[in-house]
């Protein structure tokens, strides 16, 4: 994850898509913070925080949500649309998930 500053001073968070892709599945059904590092770190060789960061956005952009009180993370709708969007991209320009980036602002 990079954050890049255009010149209008607009901050732009890059994301790797398969990351995002893997969190947003991973989430489908409530998880845990643990169990998705877990998952992600099997496939993917992250620091801890670093997932951490990850899920910060998704959660601060509305593609999951924490309940506290269950201490999961679960998908949104607009998690779901992502994942579509994701999986459109892939189809279409025949590339895989780890060469698409995302453009959070």
């Amino acid at each position: 994850m990079k954050s890049i500053d255009n010149k209008n001073h607009i901050k732009f968070y890059k994301l790797k898509g398969a990351i995002v892709q893997d969190i947003l599945l991973y989430c489908i059904d409530y998880t845990s913070i643990l169990e998705i590092s877990f998952e992600v770190q099997r496939i993917l060789p992250l620091l801890f925080s670093y997932i951490k960061v990850y899920l910060f956005y998704l959660i601060d952009y509305g593609f999951i949500s924490y309940n506290g009180q269950k201490q999961k993370l679960v998908t949104e709708k607009k998690g779901f649309e992502l994942l579509y969007e994701i999986n459109k991209k892939k189809k279409i320009e025949k590339v895989n998930s780890e060469d698409i980036e995302l453009f959070l602002k």
